[in-house]
C-alpha cells in the first residue's frame, strides 16, 4: 500500500474515532515519516476544507456561527501551539540530560585515564630502579671474572652467575621495551578521552543552540498567531480568507514541529557518536591496565630471580655487589 494511501485511512479512523487528526497521531496510526504525515494531512484537510466550502456556498452562515466558528478557530490554534511547545519542551529537555550524562561519562573516563598514567609513571620509575640494579649486576659480573683465578670452583660459580645475569638483562630489556609500547598506548587513550570531552562540549552547545532556535520559531509563531487573529478580526465578513489564514497559520505550526524533530534527532545521532569515541576510550584503558599488571608481574619476576642470584653467590669480594642488585627489600 503507498504511504498516501496508508496514511489518508489513518486519518479517516482517526476521524471517525471522534479523534482530531494531527501530524503525531497520524505518523503513530500509519506507521510513517513526519513528513509524508505533514503532507498527506494537509492534502486531507485542504480536500475536505474544499468539500464543505462547496457543501456550504450556496448558504451564508448567520453572524452568530461566523464568530462561534472563529472562537473555535482560535480555541483549536492555541491548544496546537501549547501540545507543540510541550512536546519541544520534553524534547528538548531529554536531550539536555543525555548530554550532561555523556558530559559526566567523559569527565568520569578522563580521570580513571589520569590515575592509570599515574600507575604507569610509577611503574616506569621501579624499571629505572631496575635498570640501575642490573648495571650493578654488571659490575658484580666483573667482579666474579677477577675472582676466577683465585679458585677453580669459585670461578664456575661466578660464571653461572653471570650467565644468569646477562639472562635476566636481556629480559630486562624486552620489557623495557614493552613498557615503552604500553606507554605510547596510554598517550592514544589519552587523547582519545580529550577528543571525546572536546565532542561532547560541542554537541553541548549545538544542543543550546537547537534550543535557541527553537524559541525563535515558537516567538515567530506567536507572531504568526497574532497576525492571523488580526486578519481574521478585519476580515469578518470573508470566512473564505479567515480559513485560508488558519491553514496557513497550522502549516508553519507543523513545520516547525518537524524542525524540532529533526535537530533532536541530529543531536542523537552526535549523542551516539560521542558514546561509540568513549566506548573506545575505554577499551584504550583496559589494554595499558593489562599491559602495566603484566609489567608488574615481570617486575616481581627479575626481583625474585636477582634475590635467588644473591642467596646462590659464594661469599667473598663480590657478595655485596650482588646485594644490590637484589634491592632494598629483599
Amino acid at each position: 500500500m503507498r504511504d498516501k494511501e496508508r496514511v489518508v485511512e489513518a486519518i479517516e479512523a482517526l476521524a471517525a474515532e471522534g479523534i482530531s487528526p494531527t501530524v503525531t497521531t497520524v505518523r503513530e496510526r500509519a506507521g510513517c515519516s513526519n513528513a509524508a504525515a505533514t503532507r498527506f494531512l494537509r492534502e486531507w484537510r485542504e480536500d475536505r476544507a474544499a468539500r464543505q466550502a462547496d457543501e456550504t456556498e450556496a448558504d451564508t452562515p448567520p453572524e452568530a456561527v461566523t464568530r462561534i466558528a472563529r472562537r473555535g478557530i482560535a480555541a483549536l490554534w492555541q491548544e496546537a501551539v501549547r501540545r507543540a511547545r510541550e512536546d519541544h519542551d520534553a524534547e528538548l529537555a531529554g536531550a539536555r540530560d543525555a548530554l550532561e550524562r555523556a558530559g559526566r561519562d567523559a569527565d568520569e573516563l578522563a580521570r580513571s585515564v589520569d590515575d592509570l598514567t599515574a600507575e604507569l609513571t610509577e611503574a616506569r620509575s621501579t624499571l629505572a630502579h631496575l635498570r640501575e640494579q642490573l648495571e650493578h649486576a654488571e659490575e658484580a659480573r666483573g667482579a666474579a671474572d677477577r675472582d676466577r683465578t683465585a679458585a677453580q670452583s669459585a670461578r664456575a660459580r661466578a660464571e653461572g652467575e653471570v650467565s644468569a645475569v646477562e639472562k635476566t638483562l636481556g629480559e630486562a630489556r624486552d620489557e623495557l621495551a614493552r613498557v615503552q609500547a604500553a606507554m605510547t598506548g596510554v598517550e592514544q587513550a589519552r587523547r582519545d578521552v580529550e577528543s571525546a570531552r572536546a565532542t561532547a562540549d560541542r554537541e553541548r552547545a549545538a544542543a543550546e543552540a537547537a534550543h535557541a532556535q527553537s524559541q525563535a520559531t515558537l516567538a515567530a509563531l506567536r507572531e504568526n498567531l497574532d497576525q492571523a487573529r488580526e486578519a481574521a478580526a478585519a476580515s469578518r465578513e470573508d470566512t473564505g480568507v479567515a480559513r485560508e489564514e488558519a491553514r496557513v497559520a497550522r502549516e508553519a505550526l507543523e513545520v516547525a514541529r518537524d524542525q524540532a524533530a529533526r535537530e533532536v534527532a541530529a543531536a542523537q545521532g552526535r549523542l551516539d557518536a560521542e558514546r561509540d569515541a568513549r566506548a573506545q576510550a575505554e577499551a584504550a584503558r583496559g589494554a595499558a591496565e593489562a599491559e602495566a599488571s603484566r609489567q608488574a608481574v615481570a617486575a616481581a619476576r627479575l626481583e625474585g630471580e636477582v634475590a635467588a642470584l644473591r642467596q646462590t653467590r659464594p661469599d667473598g669480594p663480590g657478595e655485596q655487589d650482588v646485594s644490590v642488585v637484589a634491592g632494598p627489600d629483599a
